[in-house]
């Protein structure tokens, strides 16, 4: 081993010369997962110690559609100092124009941590405060613009005029209420009371934040979050500690950097087939080296760990640089962004994802090292005798292959355990696997038929066709690199068009114009006759509306369950639910039967086949659903598929009309309309029913669709990365067959032939290979995105032509520019200096 590594380091003092390439795919790969790991990890670390200014206090007890008891208010105001807040979605109005917005109503201890910024340095409780009659508000600054307002006018909300005194600059619980559809309104308690807003069943939020009397470390908070559960048992009530303060945006960022994750590890495993070829050219750039030191009695076990060394401390250099990129991530996103994106990120550095690339790296070095370093056995003494057409032959040791295969084993296994979904993990190095074997097959595939095919009489075409074949061609490795980046450029491209045509060009011919929420009972007549009478609309529905939690599966407490990780969401929170005497539109009944109309027995209920799958309940089983502090246990009686994308009224639970039709509530109406002014009658209901909230279909589809190509602009990036890895490797490739291609080139200028006549033929070489790695690229990512669609997005496949030629034309045109700018050296030779060498 000593004497390894001293002939490593001696020959290492030459320079990198013949190793950028490797050098370049290596750090690509390593820091594409280093960054994103370290962002990842930086964010978590953000949002759990800021947990308590994200959160606005150490825990927060909330509930929908009705406020604390008396007995539930004094237990939590028991645990230390609290502070109420209200949030909800309500209409704004003012000059003839009407939005939707988020009210939120504190009181003067919000917030228990942190600090509200106004502008003008205002007091918030100057700004709320009633004077000359009129309550103040404070308004996000996209709600001035929408309804023409400047500080001092008055906008109406609900039945109550207030004056917008102060704008809102930061507001640092805001991340921790969800979704928000509308620009912020902050007023108090005393203002949201007179507006008419809070009516029995309307869709509000209560929440209650405890800055933590005592103990107040974080175990503290999470044994409070335990006893609440026990000792009111039927609140319903969500119950949080400040580490999850932020739990939507979490999820979201652990699944946007688990996804690109995984493409980047294609990069690092593409970039691997790019240290194959630098390795393989080091050693036919070393034959002469090789065979002097054999023939001095060097055993070929030394000759192997010397240049064995020697790779992997340049490797070991490219792993640092990549590491070091994803080290100084953190501090780099957080000064340069810091003041810009909604997350907290940590600067410091984040060890176990650096620990994760930088040993995933260094599995892949030394995997596509040893196999071709094990040329170096073949390698005998006389090739010193040999012309440097002499190519060597024979196929290495099995025991190399089984030692690679052994190593990539592990890099799978180290992916595996990393991730918390190992079914999808799974699933996604089965295909990477069966990717390259695909290639594979298909490189020898078209290596053997352009053996097998005809001499074409075109002595170009014959020429490029006969170096498909050649000895030392790089078929294999072209094939290889732009393969597997072209598979995932086409998956990409046709998901995002998959995605993009469900919601901007099939949703709109189908989906209403508005959703109306909180239409009360009493109001709920004249609410459609209203808007039946207005210009444009066409149809009408509406359906009962409240909001449940799901507290027990089968008898067991729901935070106990097992379920299935696309059915966890619905154990999650507060969910949507109705009661319904017919099967509502939009609905297919998959199993069981649905009951009679004037059905008075025990509770039923029906819900959405792919969720009661996933939470492992059948026809017969129980659930048990708190709506409004009372748990309503219920038989499941039918289950139901649903076409979400219809965008009608549809709910994943639906109880039998005697069960809840007493319980406090509000309708749900959706208003279709063609060829009318969705302007006018937006402000028309607004004023007519100040207490209704609008919801704009195309607002918010904008606002999915917009998070969505975020999501998916973000993995198209690690996906280019990963082309420009297999653009690389290509490179590498070519560079590996240089010395002979120089020769051959040479020869055919002796014997007459021009170097355009040499360009073209090289031309067609690599389009031929560029357009195999195309075909190989559309059929193999048409079918991973159909697979997405079906079985992921749940939403018809949509295939482009448009892409597959694109994606044709790239390929080859890549291929094409590669080989030409890499072999262009290759026809600079003299005739001479090859001719006395021989």
């Amino acid at each position: 081993m000593r004497l390894w590594f001293i002939y490593a380091l001696r020959n290492l003092r030459s320079g990198l010369r013949g190793f950028w390439i490797f050098l370049t795919c290596l750090t690509l790969g390593v820091a594409a997962i280093a960054i994103i790991g370290s962002l990842t990890a930086a964010v978590d670390r953000g949002l759990a110690e800021q947990g308590q200014p994200l959160m606005g206090g150490d825990l927060e007890f909330s509930l929908i559609q009705r406020d604390v008891s008396d007995s539930e208010k004094q237990y939590v105001e028991s645990l230390g100092q609290v502070s109420r807040v209200v949030t909800m979605r309500a209409m704004a109005t003012a000059n003839e124009r009407s939005t939707l917005i988020e009210v939120k109503a504190v009181d003067a201890a919000y917030p228990l941590y942190g600090s509200v910024a106004l502008s003008g340095q205002q007091s918030p409780g100057n700004v709320y405060a009633k004077q000359d009659g009129v309550f103040g508000v404070a308004a996000d600054e996209l709600l001035l613009g929408r309804l023409g307002l400047k500080i001092g006018d008055s906008l109406k909300i609900g039945t109550e005029l207030m004056q917008v005194r102060a704008t809102v600059l930061t507001e640092p619980d805001r991340i921790s209420d969800g979704i928000v559809l509308g620009p912020r309104i902050l007023m108090s308690h005393d203002a949201i009371a007179v507006t008419g807003l809070v009516q029995p069943g309307s869709l509000i939020t209560w929440r209650y934040r405890v800055k933590l009397a005592g103990d107040t470390s974080l175990a503290a908070a999470k044994a409070i979050v335990d006893g609440a559960q026990s000792k009111f048992p039927d609140a319903g009530w969500r119950v949080r500690a400040r580490d999850n303060a932020a739990g939507g945006a979490e999820r979201f960022v652990e699944r946007l950097g688990y996804f690109m994750t995984l493409v980047s590890i294609a990069s690092l495993v593409v970039g691997g087939a790019g240290i194959a070829n630098a390795v393989t050219a080091f050693v036919n750039r070393r034959i002469g080296t090789i065979a002097t030191l054999k023939c001095l009695g060097i055993a070929n076990r030394d000759v192997f760990g010397m240049f064995l060394v020697e790779i992997m401390l340049v490797g070991l250099l490219g792993i640092a640089t990549g590491l070091l990129a994803g080290a100084v991530a953190p501090a780099t996103l957080s000064f340069l962004a810091g003041d810009i994106i909604p997350l907290p990120v940590t600067s410091q550095v984040e060890w176990l994802p650096l620990a994760f690339a930088g040993a995933l790296g260094f599995l892949v070095t030394l995997a596509f090292a040893i196999w071709p370093l094990a040329r170096i056995a073949n390698v005998h003494g006389t090739s010193l005798f040999r012309s440097t057409l002499a190519a060597q032959t024979g196929r290495p040791n099995l025991k190399y292959l089984l030692v690679s295969l052994a190593l990539l084993a592990a890099a799978a296994a180290l992916v595996l355990v990393s991730f918390e979904n190992m079914r999808i993990t799974m699933y996604y190095l089965i295909a990477l696997v069966l990717s390259f074997a695909g290639l594979s097959a298909l490189a020898l595939g078209l290596v053997k038929l352009a053996a097998l095919a005809p001499r074409p009489s075109n002595v170009l075409w014959r020429q490029a066709v006969q170096s498909l074949y050649r000895p030392g061609a790089a078929s294999l490795s072209i094939i290889m690199a732009l393969g597997l980046g072209l598979t995932l450029f086409v998956t990409l491209a046709l998901t995002d068009r998959t995605i993009s045509g469900e919601l901007r060009a099939g949703i709109p011919q189908n989906a209403p114009a508005f959703f109306f929420l909180d239409v009360r009972n009493e109001e709920l007549i004249s609410f459609k006759d209203k808007a039946a009478a207005q210009k444009g609309v066409t149809t009408i529905n509406n359906a009962p509306m409240m909001r449940g939690r799901i507290v027990k599966v089968k008898g067991i407490d729901a935070d106990k369950a097992e379920a299935a990780p696309d059915a966890q969401w619905a154990l999650r929170g507060d969910r949507g639910l109705t009661y319904a005497d017919t099967l509502p539109e939009g609905s297919t009944l998959v199993e069981g039967q649905w009951w009679a109309a004037d059905y008075s027995g025990p509770p039923l209920i029906s819900m959405v086949d792919e969720i009661a799958e996933g939470l492992g309940l059948k026809i017969g089983d129980k659930i048990t659903v708190n709506v409004l502090g009372r748990d309503v246990e219920a038989t499941i009686s039918n289950l139901r598929q649903v076409n979400w994308r219809s965008m009608g009224i549809n709910f994943v639970m639906i109880f039998t009309p005697n069960t809840l039709k007493a319980a406090p509530h509000s309708h749900i109406v959706t208003v279709d309309m063609k060829d009318g002014d969705e302007a006018a009658f937006l402000n028309t209901m607004a004023g007519e029913f100040p207490s209704a909230t609008a919801v704009r279909v195309k607002d918010a589809l904008n606002t999915v669709s917009a998070l969505l190509g975020q999501m998916l602009s973000a993995v198209r990036g690690a996906s280019a990365l990963t082309l420009l890895t297999g653009i690389l490797v290509l490179a590498g490739a070519l560079a590996a067959g240089l010395s002979s291609r120089s020769y051959e080139a040479v020869v055919l200028k002796t014997y007459g032939a021009t170097r355009r006549q040499l360009l073209q033929a090289f031309a067609i070489e690599y389009g031929l290979l560029g357009f195999a790695s195309a075909v190989f690229g559309v059929i193999v990512g048409s079918i991973a995105s159909w697979a997405l669609a079906r079985w992921i997005l749940e939403m018809p496949f949509s295939f482009s032509w448009e892409t597959a030629v694109v994606t044709a034309f790239v390929s080859m045109v890549l291929t094409i520019l590669a080989g030409m700018v890499v072999t262009y050296r290759a026809l600079s030779g003299k005739p001479s200096t090859y001719l006395r060498n021989e």
